[in-house]
């Protein structure tokens, strides 16, 4: 949807004063710290039709309006210019320039800069990449199900749950297990997807039914790397207790719980991989409202290290991204010398 220059300044400055001060943002706020040369009833006007377009939200308890999901998805896609401090910068660029650090620590004091700057908590989940594929074992459960053991070179088992119709499901299924065993073993984990191509043609020519296979088998196992067991830590959880949006005790037990959750981080590691850029993943898209990640993917010395932030919906995105950007750019840096 094409916004008009006013708009796109007016929903910008929402967005803005929202993340200072979490209030719900009124016209004659506007007009007396931003826009004096606009009447009242001219930005009303325009914050209606910004509401009406789904881009701002009215409260119950403010005449105020503040951004919604879509209008923050919007900022984000073609407001959003990721900003660094000469502060911010100065303190990490010491830390990148001690080169007795290992890269786990200058990720680890990098992460508590970025921390105590944004008063926000922290994830690195570290993926090991070059583990390998060991052993697939199937076990029949039930009559209609089966689970599929994945052993990796770490030790770490993954179990799958396969629902089946009938017998000759089964009987694909051990097919489709035999061909992974003679192809896949001591396959490096993020080999695995290029090879897969070549699997789903060998397991076509030998099974009944290949959509089954295909859907329940092969994309369940691999598509979302579900192979992959990543190595996740959290820092600066304290912070939480800062936001006022997470005051109620309720909403912290969840976003404590969230953090936990290595699901949702390889979900984000996935599309992450899939686009490779700095991403903001909005609390509707895994079931977390009120919540946004920001993260980004290092790539250094053939190993992967994502790095997120977690925060509340008006979390500063622009200071953020600027952040994140920077940690990536200087690692990777290091990593090409």
């Amino acid at each position: 949807m094409k916004l008009t220059a006013r708009q796109i300044e007016i929903l910008k400055l929402i967005i803005d004063r929202y993340t200072f001060t979490a209030e719900p943002v009124s016209s004659k706020e506007l007009v007396q710290k931003f826009l004096p040369d606009l009447s009242s009833a001219t930005i009303r006007n325009e914050m209606a039709t910004l509401e009406k377009f789904g881009f701002l939200e009215k409260t119950h308890t403010s005449s105020g309006r503040v951004p919604s999901i879509k209008g923050y998805k919007y900022y984000e896609q073609n407001i959003l210019q990721p900003e660094l401090s000469a502060n911010i910068k100065n303190q990490l660029s010491k830390v990148f320039a001690n080169r007795n650090l290992s890269i786990d620590s200058i990720i680890d004091q990098s992460v508590s800069i970025m921390n105590e700057v944004l008063k926000l908590p922290s994830i690195v989940t570290k993926f090991n990449s070059k583990d390998l594929l060991k052993r697939f074992d199937l076990i029949q459960l039930s009559d209609d199900s089966a689970m599929v053991l994945i052993v990796t070179s770490n030790g770490m088992v993954n179990k799958n749950t396969i629902k089946f119709d009938k017998k000759q499901q089964l009987q694909d299924i051990s097919t489709c297990i035999r061909v992974f065993n003679d192809r896949l073993v001591d396959t490096p984990l993020d080999e695995v997807q290029s090879k897969l191509s070549v699997i789903k043609e060998i397991i076509r020519n030998k099974v009944h039914e290949y959509e089954f296979c295909l859907q329940e088998i092969i994309k369940k196992i691999f598509s979302s790397n579900e192979i992959s067991v990543p190595q996740t830590n959290v820092y600066g959880t304290k912070w939480l207790t800062t936001q006022p949006e997470f005051k109620n005790i309720d909403k912290l037990k969840n976003i404590l719980t969230m953090l936990e959750d290595s699901n949702i981080w390889k979900h984000i590691s996935y599309n992450q991989q899939n686009e490779g850029k700095t991403k903001i993943t909005f609390g509707d898209e895994i079931g977390a409202n009120g919540v946004s990640v920001a993260s980004t993917m290092i790539n250094y010395n053939n190993q992967k290290h994502q790095l997120s932030v977690v925060g509340p919906t008006r979390m500063n995105y622009a200071e953020v991204k600027g952040i994140l950007k920077f940690i990536k750019d200087e690692i990777e840096k290091i990593d090409s010398k």
